[in-house]
């Protein structure tokens, strides 16, 4: 039921990683230097570099407690959300350009793996034109409020949430999607094929974010 979390999972990623323990791949990378990657914590939120840096300050946003995908998360916490989102979408502009955030709210195979939900934020200068792609790929329609993501009628089937450097906010049908297919997209248009974030290690480019994002983020417990 939307709203409600699910039970602890002992296989979850980010679970274990937000309790401390030592069998997440992050851990398995940094062999706890640094202990954390999270640049902003809230109450109820952590935002921390994805590994698998396509981009300087790739971010994820992820709430504390498990959920299976944004649409799942009680309301209580959209309002903490959604200053969050627009102000890690704000400042991510800022440093390093354009942002796009999107989310693939998998429930079957496809996603990255992680059943845990979190939004991807990532600044690069085709995210305009990758959204054009998906709305030629896939049925889509406009969410006018970021909380609509929780109002689909078709739960709990998987979605696929964009929001554009204009702010505009899509959902697409497509809910088969192949494991990190938008990873898969933003590595492509950046001429790359580094695509899958299990693959990578120890990076530098991680690293950098944490330091430099930790001190843009420095003292904010309440962004408005």
């Amino acid at each position: 039921m939307s709203g409600i979390p699910r039970a602890f999972q002992e296989t979850c990623e980010f679970c274990d990683e937000f309790t401390g323990g030592v069998a997440n791949s992050f851990y398995a990378r940094y062999q706890g230097s640094p202990r954390a990657r999270f640049v902003l914590s809230t109450s109820n939120f952590h935002a921390f570099p994805s590994i698998g840096q396509l981009v300087d300050g790739y971010l994820l946003v992820a709430p504390r407690n498990h959920y299976a995908a944004f649409d799942e998360m009680p309301r209580t916490l959209w309002l903490e959300f959604e200053k969050i989102h627009d102000y890690v979408r704000s400042t991510l502009s800022s440093l390093y350009g354009p942002c796009l955030t999107y989310e693939h709210g998998a429930r079957q195979a496809g996603g990255c793996g992680i059943y845990h939900a979190h939004m991807h934020f990532v600044s690069f200068s085709r995210a305009v034109d990758l959204v054009a792609e998906l709305k030629k790929r896939f049925a889509w329609r406009v969410l006018p409020k970021l909380t609509d993501i929780c109002e689909r009628e078709e739960r709990p089937s998987s979605y696929l949430f964009c929001e554009a450097p204009d702010s505009a906010r899509f959902l697409f049908s497509e809910t088969d999607l192949s494991s990190q297919f938008m990873r898969r997209l933003i590595s492509n248009a950046l001429g790359r094929d580094d695509w899958d974030w299990r693959a990578a290690g120890r990076e530098e480019r991680l690293l950098a974010a944490i330091q430099r994002l930790s001190h843009q983020f420095k003292g904010i417990q309440n962004p408005i």
